[in-house]
């Protein structure tokens, strides 16, 4: 049977509001009376409950999480890392699914306003106007974990996504290759763009023309990219096929076999996303390394510090204000380096 503080209080022979001001530290307690709560607390085994905490004192200790797909494993690396932090600093995290839908987050973020969150995490491939006024008005301390912000009104922790596209593109053009397609989820995305801005950046410093029918998009995970896909890239005459995530890679590599292409002397292929789907299939896919535990640690880190900063500012206290000109530095946006992998599907 789950232990109230209705219990402890009866246990203690205090109010309700006493056995509160004792879990929340709470100097307005004799001491005589705090002992006796704390040996009713020991006794029952009580343990507070750091959201119910949190609507007496305003401070929760406790993130909320955005996740875009509670299936997909960048995500689930990213809160690994986000997690290995919270629990240096004592924070609780609430895990929210979002499928992707702006509807579904505006219900996440209204949920997290009423447990009164310390700060926001959000993690996804791209973030809707709706959903981003929406966390403007939220006033609470926001990070993007492996998204980017537009304008700088949010702090962010990604890679330098057009240095990416620039740098995968380079590489194959210096390789000799010509027609190099890069599959990606929608033209709405923040990252696509990014990718195709270093993808064309490349292209005009080795003289290639730009062909907009080499960009393949409408693919974002393994379910979505049916039969139709490996077609349209064998319609452009492909040589090489970069994509924003590895289902989408896996898939295409399996359809090029299946119809009998040779991976990689007649078809390379190489994944923007990095998870460690790419070491455990066969051939294993090459990809754009970078560190996403890491991305989910810095933002869980930045996020803290941000915290303390507001909450500092709101009370009037003294706070170490060169950290704060560090966390403004490179408006709001921090990119963690990367670097390519070559493993089978690239030569």
């Amino acid at each position: 049977m789950t232990v109230t503080i209705y219990d402890v209080a009866k246990e203690a022979k205090v109010s309700m509001a006493t056995v509160s001001r004792v879990v929340n530290k709470n100097p307005n307690v004799k001491e005589g009376t705090k002992l006796r709560v704390q040996e009713a607390i020991k006794k029952l085994n009580y343990t507070p409950n750091a959201v119910a905490r949190g609507l007496a004192s305003k401070k929760t200790t406790t993130i909320g999480i955005v996740l875009p797909d509670i299936s997909d494993l960048a995500s689930a690396e990213a809160v690994s890392g986000i997690e290995s932090v919270a629990n240096m600093y004592n924070y609780n995290i609430i895990l929210a699914n979002s499928c992707n839908n702006s509807e579904t987050e505006k219900s996440i973020f209204d949920s997290f306003m009423s447990k009164q969150v310390d700060g926001i995490l959000y993690l996804g491939h791209s973030m809707s106007e709706r959903s981003r006024a929406y966390l403007k008005d939220m006033r609470v301390p926001v990070v993007l974990c492996g998204n980017i912000s537009v304008g700088g009104e949010f702090y962010s922790v990604n890679i330098d996504y057009e240095k990416a596209g620039y740098d995968a593109v380079k590489e194959f053009l210096k390789k000799g290759r010509k027609k190099i397609a890069l599959v990606i989820s929608s033209y709405e995305s923040q990252k696509a763009q990014k990718l195709i801005s270093g993808y064309k950046r490349a292209l005009l410093e080795e003289n290639e023309r730009f062909d907009a029918g080499l960009i393949i998009d409408g693919y974002k995970t393994y379910k979505e990219s049916d039969k139709q896909l490996y077609s349209r890239i064998q319609k452009v005459g492909a040589e090489v096929v970069l994509s924003m995530f590895d289902e989408v890679s896996l898939s295409i590599v399996q359809q090029a076999q299946d119809v009998g292409v040779k991976i990689p002397e007649e078809l390379e292929v190489l994944s923007f996303e990095n998870t460690k789907i790419l070491d455990m299939v066969r051939p294993k896919i090459s990809s754009l390394f970078h560190p996403i535990f890491d991305i989910g640690a810095v933002s869980m880190r930045i996020l803290t510090k941000v915290i303390d900063i507001e909450k500092a500012k709101s009370k009037n206290l003294e706070y170490d204000e060169e950290e704060e000109k560090k966390l403004n530095r490179n408006n709001k946006e921090m990119c963690l380096p990367h670097r390519i992998v070559h493993r089978q599907t690239t030569i």
